[in-house]
């Protein structure tokens, strides 16, 4: 017979995690650790360090920083905590990383799941990366990336909203509208950045946001557009500056992000970004047609200047600033920077838009204005403590030709060929411009840029 079980309370060596490793089955076969056993085993403090550093990065990538900020980071972040090298592939939503203390490694991989630009977050990141000091713990960095992760956004949605339809108002004011489509678009802009941000807590598709909020925009500026004729407010340019009411939705920091990505080789990371923003510009622009033609207005209609000089250049240069302030904001950037880059960017686009008329080729303009905020961005940048992208890209996004971008795609799917070719060339040589601009201000101000990066 058998012997019953033993019914004894266990004691506290009796703990099964705590005994000896068991044979496995035989004679020759490898002993299965205990979870103890393997805990031992385990780099504990390695692993803690290599997360802590994957963290900075996700969150880094995540706010809109490019590939190279968010690789620059983490590599020093790493060597601050104690590793001895850090190895990263930094794409557009992930990050794989390799980190090497000794004899010992560790790959992670991080995905970000919905990234948003937010510039405070993003300047508060790289304030934090500055101020590591040798010798930094873990348990440390993951405290003050506590501190920034619950940093609620810096402007609430109100102010947002408001900051994208001074944003696009000022726009039609710079593609020769006049104020009855600054009122009108103005207020169709921030009704569709309302309808953006609303539908984006539904986590569904990207593409089917960006369309929406756009038929929401256009139809609200058709709607206004035609009240304010109603009631006898001057205007009438309305097909000139229709495109300036979905300009909030143009991929400002994908575009400038990626050029720079591609400026440096970095392929993984600039080649997906270029392409996403391309995908958000294609969403835009098939509302901006379905609309067009439905109400049949003509989207590939340009308007003459209303003004004369000097009123012009004055009119475009407070346009330029209101208008780049209002992207800010809508990044959420802090507002000592938001103003440096609405400085830059007013200034440098009064320039660019002067030398246009001058007779200078558009993507020459472009370049030059560009270089003149990457210039100005690197004087102005280290005294504020700021990631340089958080002032360059509000400040040339006002130069991205994204009237032109919709004309070009509209003018594709109506069958206008000549507009198509015209419009598309001219967008694309003017942001392939930009960012020979700003590459030639990094490659001038930065050491890290004048070197490969391979």
């Amino acid at each position: 017979m058998s012997e019953p079980p033993d019914s004894r309370p266990a004691a506290a060596g009796d703990d099964p995690r705590n005994e000896p490793a068991r044979d496995g089955g035989g004679p020759g076969t490898p002993a299965e650790p205990t979870l103890t056993a393997e805990l031992r085993l385990e780099p504990v403090q390695f692993i803690a360090r290599t997360d802590a550093v994957m963290r900075l990065g996700s969150l880094m990538l995540g706010a809109g920083a490019s590939s190279a900020r968010v690789r620059d980071s983490m590599e020093r972040a790493a060597h601050v905590v104690g590793i001895d090298e850090l190895h990263c592939r930094v794409g557009m939503k992930d990050i794989i990383a390799t980190a090497i203390r000794g004899q010992m490694f560790r790959t992670r991989v991080a995905e970000i799941s919905h990234p948003a630009v937010d510039a405070d977050r993003l300047t508060e990141l790289k304030r934090l990366t500055e101020q590591l000091q040798p010798g930094t713990s873990a348990t440390e960095l993951q405290r003050q990336l506590d501190v920034v992760e619950r940093r609620p956004r810096r402007y609430p949605t109100v102010v947002r909203v408001v900051g994208a339809g001074l944003a696009c108002a000022a726009f039609a004011l710079l593609n020769n509208g006049g104020w009855q489509e600054f009122i009108a678009v103005g207020i169709a802009a921030a009704a569709g950045q309302l309808v953006r941000m609303r539908i984006a807590r539904l986590r569904t598709n990207e593409y089917l946001i960006v369309f929406l909020a756009a038929v929401t925009a256009l139809l609200v500026y058709l709607g206004v557009a035609q009240l304010l004729t109603a009631v006898g407010v001057p205007g009438g340019q309305h097909d000139a500056a229709v495109t300036s009411a979905v300009l909030f939705l143009v991929p400002g920091f994908p575009l400038v992000t990626g050029a720079l990505d591609l400026a440096r080789l970095d392929l993984n990371s600039g080649i997906a970004r270029v392409v996403y923003a391309t995908l958000i510009l294609l969403a835009t622009g098939t509302a901006v047609w379905g609309v067009a033609t439905i109400f049949q207005s003509a989207v590939t209609q340009t308007a003459e200047p209303m003004l004369d000089e000097p009123l012009l250049s004055v009119m475009r240069l407070v346009a330029g600033f209101v208008g780049v302030l209002g992207f800010a904001v809508l990044f959420d950037t802090p507002p000592a920077i938001a103003v440096t880059a609405a400085a830059l960017g007013a200034a440098a686009n009064t320039g660019r838009l002067a030398l246009v008329d001058a007779g200078i080729t558009p993507p020459i303009g472009a370049a030059a204005a560009a270089l003149f905020v990457g210039l100005g961005a690197a004087l102005v940048g280290r005294r504020l403590r700021a990631a340089r992208v958080t002032i360059t890209v509000p400040a040339v996004l006002i130069m991205v030709p994204g009237a032109a971008a919709y004309r070009a795609i509209t003018g594709v799917i109506a069958g206008d060929t000549l507009v198509a070719i015209q419009s598309g060339f001219t967008a694309v040589f003017v942001v392939v411009a930009l960012a020979i601009g700003l590459t030639v201000a990094r490659i001038v101000t930065e050491k890290e840029w004048s070197r490969s990066s391979h």
